[in-house]
């Protein structure tokens, strides 16, 4: 009897249960109708946030997530628990929202319920995406060994963003050569990071975190260029280079 109670509080907090045929067809909006178009979805990867009618939390998520979303993972919303024909999920679906990642048409991880803290979403997004080598310095503040990070050398125009939500942190016209080891930019693009008090290793520093993510990008120094006079010290293996699209030329009258 506790048991079940307390599966019931969990499934409540969690938004309600989403069975099969528990929701009234009728009231499904049209693009959730039937089973997802698998020619719409991304057989690599792909995430599949299932949601329940009137689950307040699944607004919540996409107003929170989906609706600002650039991760350069492929991403869809359905009423419908049944997944293509072709797809498998390791386990029903058994509460709102569950937010499920495929890989080759195969459930490889899942992510269920949604109470506002969108990190933890993105923590778990990026243990999937992520190398262990990234991890570690997303994760757990690591560094990277000078001269050995990837981007360092990027010239090319264009803009570093945040490798899980796909935010814009940097553009390449403020980066500079600093000497260090490590990509240097005098400046972050407006609001894509923030900035807290580092005092580990015995020393006092400015640990630099992506906003949209949280995670650890780096540290910044008051030691740059003008006109910020900011070196923004950041591990080259968290950053995702994304060049300018090339602009076709017009064509000739």
């Amino acid at each position: 009897m506790h048991f079940k109670r307390a599966l019931h509080t969990l499934l409540f907090a969690l938004c309600g249960l989403a069975f099969n045929n528990a929701y009234a067809a009728d009231n499904l909006p049209t693009q959730n109708r039937g089973e997802l178009n698998v020619k719409s979805l991304n057989f690599e990867r792909q995430l599949i946030v299932f949601e329940g009618i009137d689950c307040v939390y699944c607004r919540q998520f996409k107003a929170d997530v989906m609706d600002s979303w650039k991760s350069p993972v492929a991403i869809t919303r359905t009423l419908n628990l049944n997944v293509p024909k072709g797809w498998t999920l390791d386990k029903p679906v058994f509460a709102t929202p569950t937010i499920v990642l495929f890989e080759r048409g195969k459930e490889v991880s899942r992510y269920t319920g949604y109470n506002g803290e969108k990190a933890r979403f993105w923590e778990w997004l990026g243990y999937q995406l992520l190398t262990p080598a990234q991890q570690k310095i997303a994760f757990e503040q690591g560094t990277e060994r000078a001269f050995t990070g990837s981007n360092l050398d990027e010239k090319r125009a264009g803009t570093f963003v945040d490798p899980i939500t796909g935010v814009a942190l940097f553009r390449s016209d403020s980066k500079f050569e600093s000497g260090t080891g490590w990509p240097s930019f005098f400046t972050p693009l407006p609001g894509s990071v923030t900035t807290h008090e580092d005092i580990s290793y015995g020393m006092k520093r400015v640990e630099v975190r992506s906003a949209s993510s949280g995670i650890h990008l780096g540290h910044v120094f008051d030691d740059g260029p003008a006109p910020t006079f900011k070196r923004y010290c950041i591990n080259g293996n968290v950053l995702k280079f994304v060049p300018d699209a090339i602009q076709s030329k017009s064509p000739s009258k």
